[in-house]
């Protein structure tokens, strides 16, 4: 049991430390990330200071992304019994703010260009399309649209 915890306690260190570096890399300046654990699990927090000027909403978007794509590569790095595999639906570059939403898929794309094939898959639904990625790069796998029909997943609606 007491094995347990210490490879429990240092998975969720590994985490805290992926998640702090994450918002340290992708946030503006004065943002530090910490992970909190108490009975009810884990609780990421993002802290600002005065005058990093973010939206409450880009804040709580960016750390639910963050913290999923922490998981992730702790899961890649094999200290976690995760699958490698993260959708994310929709982060608005609304809520995200323009240079946070454009930083996380700068970062997505060097973690793919760090190993090849890439030992995960991150799946990411927009409707605004990051401004460094065409309609023919690599890493656009599908293009979907509400019209026509045909252009709807599956060509349908449920």
């Amino acid at each position: 049991m007491g094995l347990e915890r210490e490879r429990a306690a240092a998975a969720i260190g590994d985490l805290e430390t992926l998640f702090r570096q994450l918002v340290a890399t992708l946030m503006p300046n004065g943002c530090t990330g910490k992970v909190k654990l108490d009975g009810n699990g884990l609780h990421p927090e993002i802290l600002l200071d005065r005058g990093a000027g973010l939206s409450t909403a880009a804040v709580e978007s960016f750390k639910i992304v963050a913290f999923d794509l922490a998981a992730m590569i702790l899961s890649v790095n094999g200290k976690a019994d995760l699958p490698s595999f993260l959708i994310h639906d929709s982060p608005r570059e609304a809520d995200l703010d323009a240079g946070i939403y454009s930083n996380l898929f700068d970062f997505a794309l060097g973690l793919e260009e760090k190993t090849s094939p890439p030992p995960f898959q991150y799946i990411v639904t927009t409707t605004t399309a990051p401004s460094q990625i065409t309609a023919d790069h690599h890493s656009v796998r599908l293009k979907l649209s509400s019209t026509p029909p045909g252009a709807r997943l599956f060509a349908m609606d449920f």
